[in-house]
């Protein structure tokens, strides 16, 4: 049978609609104790207040009360679809990225708090996730692996992962040229110069008081071991951008926990 969890179903609703528990209850005409102890699980409304509740989080009863129909996940699909190509530009991918992060910490908490362990505020986390702080996290159960480090998200499907011999292969050739570290700072740099645009470009001298390597390591690496993954631009002076093939590979890098 289906554990009833309304008091995390008022506190995330109540949250992702931005308000407080004064608000909410005096929204409700209870008092902010009330709103305290739903949600603290030390008592649940009353019976009565559910409608009034469901109103004001728009959504079910059912919704409210954390039961799920058969049909939701294609629903949810759905919403989240038509959410995010009803946004403009910018605003979807943010919203896309709160998606990632709130899912991450959903699967973690749920998994913490199957061993006896608090979850988190899935909300803080999020904010944190947004402004590049959040430290590193990761749920590696049989089914899936996520984690999170800074501002990167990751999720697999362990049970599709397969490496042959020909992958290594590329995997290896690919990811060489980065374990230098002069390759490495100046890749950063390139990343960072150029991430906000697709039309972005840098040039040497800006690669070079970006990564705070020398000009002549600058162009050598330019011209050497990151030129395959780079898109050349010929002008009065070159300049540089990661092909957007392999934009990933500096985030992906960086979900690396080395402690």
């Amino acid at each position: 049978m289906t554990t009833i969890k309304i008091n995390e179903q008022i506190a995330f609703l109540r949250k992702h609609k931005g308000l407080t528990q004064e608000e909410l209850a005096n929204v409700l005409g209870v008092t902010n104790q009330a709103v305290s102890k739903w949600e603290s699980a030390q008592c649940c409304p009353d019976i009565q207040l559910l409608p009034d509740l469901a109103k004001i989080f728009d959504v079910s009863v059912d919704e409210l009360l954390g039961y799920t129909p058969a049909s939701a996940s294609e629903d949810i699909v759905l919403a989240l679809r038509k959410r995010i190509e009803s946004l403009p530009r910018g605003e979807d991918f943010e919203f896309t990225f709160r998606m990632a992060a709130a899912l991450h910490t959903i699967i973690l908490s749920k998994e913490m708090t199957a061993e006896q362990n608090p979850g988190w505020d899935t909300d803080d986390v999020i904010e944190h996730a947004e402004n590049a702080e959040w430290g590193y996290s990761c749920c590696n159960i049989p089914e899936i692996t996520t984690m999170m480090r800074q501002g990167v998200v990751f999720f697999s499907n362990n049970k599709h992962l397969t490496l042959m011999n020909t992958d290594i292969r590329q995997i290896i050739t690919r990811i060489r040229p980065f374990c230098e570290a002069k390759n490495l700072k100046i890749a950063t740099a390139l990343y960072q110069l150029t991430v906000h645009s697709e039309d972005a470009y840098a040039t040497v001298d800006q690669i070079r008081n970006q990564s705070g390597v020398s000009l002549d390591k600058v162009q050598d690496c330019l011209e050497g071991g990151l030129s395959p993954f780079l898109i050349k631009k010929q002008g009065v002076e070159s300049a540089f951008r990661f092909e957007g093939m392999y934009m990933h590979i500096l985030p992906m890098l960086s979900l690396f926990d080395f402690k």
